[in-house]
């Protein structure tokens, strides 16, 4: 008896010891938790990523205090370490191209299509582009930056938006390396060949599994895929005006894991290890669609600069780098 009273005073007398600014990142913690279903299995886990939440939250602070034109936030990633996030999120999905296959297989633009090229593009404001998707553990971003291509280019083309199949292209695309990585125009290449299914008959899994896509039901989307002119601000600008367009950029720095709105101009490389979809440009700015769900970002989204001089002509996080389209 003696004891337990002992240890019912000593929590009452820590829970006093607490500071207001303790007691508001516990709340803040149980808050963000809540959120995002977040559970974990120990106590001593719950605490070791109470502590790296805390950390996070002290980088968000100190950068928005310093930028105006990017926000960070306590997004779902903010329990990971940053290299955590770089393993499980940034640095397994995309696998880069080699220099030699973009140059014999560009599409050229020429100057009337580039002085043609409207002021502004957002392909989400007419009808051919899907919800916000979530790959989860499992490094495809490089299928779903594929099926968003074509699900534009087939929306475009036929007037009708479908949601075509990533877990087809992870499991039935031998090229690629499923959820260890890719990439998108070997999948717009594995399209071409075999059609896809459609998201309702295949769903995505997260996961390699077994082939099982049905040949019968496959849509015929595309004859094959062209790269766009790299390191040019205005021949992307002009193939996003024909359809989305899949780039490659470097996700695997603080800006992206904490990425809350804004215009990402700096504080990241070319070392490109993610792809995603370019789905429209306004003044400054590309519209880039991610696979991260919703709840990252702008609503799944993310403002990258059309600078040009990035990175040595690469552009902001490499986004001129690889552009790749479905023909």
């Amino acid at each position: 008896m003696r004891c337990l009273l002992f240890t019912i005073a000593l929590l009452f007398t820590l829970s006093f010891a607490l500071t207001p600014a303790d007691q508001e990142l516990q709340s803040l913690w149980s808050a963000w938790k809540s959120i995002h279903t977040k559970s974990y299995s120990t106590s001593g886990e719950d605490d070791a990523r109470f502590a790296i939440f805390v950390e996070n939250h002290k980088k968000v602070l100190k950068f928005n205090a310093q930028s105006d034109n990017v926000k960070l936030g306590l997004n779902k990633f903010a329990d990971l370490t940053s290299t955590e996030f770089k393993m499980k999120y940034a640095m397994c999905g995309f696998k880069e191209n080699n220099q030699d296959l973009i140059a014999e297989n560009t599409k050229p633009f020429n100057q009337n299509d580039i002085s043609d090229t409207p002021t502004s593009v957002d392909w989400r404001t007419k009808g051919v582009v899907t919800y916000i998707k979530d790959q989860e553990q499992c490094g495809s971003c490089w299928a779903f930056s594929a099926t968003g291509v074509l699900e534009g280019f087939y929306a475009i083309k036929y007037g009708k938006l479908l949601e075509f199949s990533e877990q087809q292209i992870v499991s039935c695309d031998t090229a690629d390396q499923g959820c260890n990585g890719g990439w998108p125009y070997l999948a717009l290449q594995y399209a071409a060949k075999s059609g896809l299914d459609q998201e309702s008959a295949y769903p995505y899994r997260a996961a390699d599994g077994k082939c099982k896509f049905n040949a019968w039901s496959a849509v015929k989307i595309n004859s094959g895929y062209q790269f766009v002119t790299p390191n040019s601000t205005d021949a992307l600008k002009a193939a996003i005006a024909q359809q989305p367009v899949s780039i490659s950029i470097e996700a695997d720095e603080d800006i992206f894991q904490l990425y809350s709105s804004g215009v990402i101009g700096s504080g990241c490389g070319a070392n490109l290890d993610h792809a995603v979809l370019a789905v429209g440009y306004d003044k400054g700015f590309f519209i880039v669609k991610n696979s991260w769900g919703p709840s990252w970002g702008e609503q799944g989204y993310v403002y990258l600069s059309d600078d040009g001089r990035m990175n040595n002509g690469q552009g902001a996080c490499g986004i001129l780098a690889q552009p790749v389209v479905a023909v």
